[in-house]
């Protein structure tokens, strides 16, 4: 399980490689530049090339957008509202967010067709969206169990004096599934087939249903995962007795979801092109039974 989640925390850093460095105009400052965790708002979000399709992109602006939102209502029996729609190479990045019947940030690529000013199809990263809809399936099913998380995550903040992502950042520019300020949750939906198949089945599954089939794909909750991440105030890491002290504090809490919890806090600053950490850090894991 560690190693699944190293390389999912991997795979979201290495998302820079998939950014243009190299070009720089005036347009790019702020891609370019870094803001603290607490005024980073999605400010310079990109995509390699993105430029090159900007004005496609705004030309076309409510089309992409509709695309979008048919495609996740079509595949996924998702009702989602767009948050931000990012220029790409050849195409627009569209994130999305669900409020109702489940709670998940996610992205779907709009494609243009090649040698056409016309808008193409919608794709996605294989697995990527419907982790995101199982992450939002788990926050229902246990619902007061992810409250207590929010309560326990800002009281441990304040306590150590460490923030977190800002609302804004969350639905612009980190379309990663279920999250909190201060934690995201990972998981492979191809281990929880009975409960994501139920969803497509039913989107107005209860909780109550929706707890049975988490414990029957997972009975341990051996393959949960809540990443649990943390800001330092200043453009520097704490000591490691930090978060160690933060994870035994929150081992110590009550009424949690189950699952396994990495703790990572970072420096202050976000790379506004990436919306993420430059991944320097220090680590600490629990698990909750």
């Amino acid at each position: 399980m560690k190693k699944k989640v190293i390389g999912l925390l991997a795979s979201l850093l290495l998302l820079g490689g998939c950014f243009n460095l190299n070009e720089k105009t005036e347009q790019e400052k702020a891609q370019e530049g870094t803001t603290p965790v607490q005024d980073y708002v999605g400010q310079g979000y990109s995509f390699v090339d993105g430029n090159k399709s900007a004005e496609r992109v705004k030309k076309h602006e409510k089309e992409i957008k509709q695309v979008a939102i048919d495609y996740m209502k079509t595949k996924y029996k998702t009702i989602v509202e767009v948050t931000n729609v990012v220029p790409a190479r050849n195409a627009a990045v569209v994130i999305v967010k669900c409020n109702e019947p489940i709670q998940f940030t996610t992205s779907v690529t709009v494609g243009f067709i090649l040698n056409k000013d016309e808008v193409g199809f919608p794709k996605e990263e294989e697995g990527e969206i419907e982790q995101a809809v199982l992450g939002g399936l788990y926050a229902k099913a246990y619902e007061a169990e992810f409250k207590q998380l929010n309560d326990v995550a800002g009281k441990l903040a304040k306590k150590y004096d460490l923030v977190g992502m800002t609302d804004e950042a969350l639905v612009k520019s980190s379309p990663y599934g279920n999250q909190g300020n201060h934690y995201f949750i990972a998981l492979s939906y191809r281990e929880y087939s009975s409960v994501y198949n139920a969803y497509i089945e039913n989107p107005q599954i209860s909780a109550e249903e929706l707890r049975i089939l988490f414990t029957k794909d997972d009975p341990t909750s051996g393959n949960l995962t809540i990443v649990m991440k943390f800001f330092s105030k200043e453009d520097k890491l704490p000591k490691q007795e930090v978060v160690d002290n933060l994870a035994k504090d929150f081992q110590q809490e009550l009424g949690l979801p189950k699952g396994n919890y990495p703790f990572v806090i970072y420096k202050n600053l976000i790379i506004n092109r990436v919306g993420l950490p430059d991944g320097e850090n220090i680590k600490a894991e629990i698990s909750v039974k």
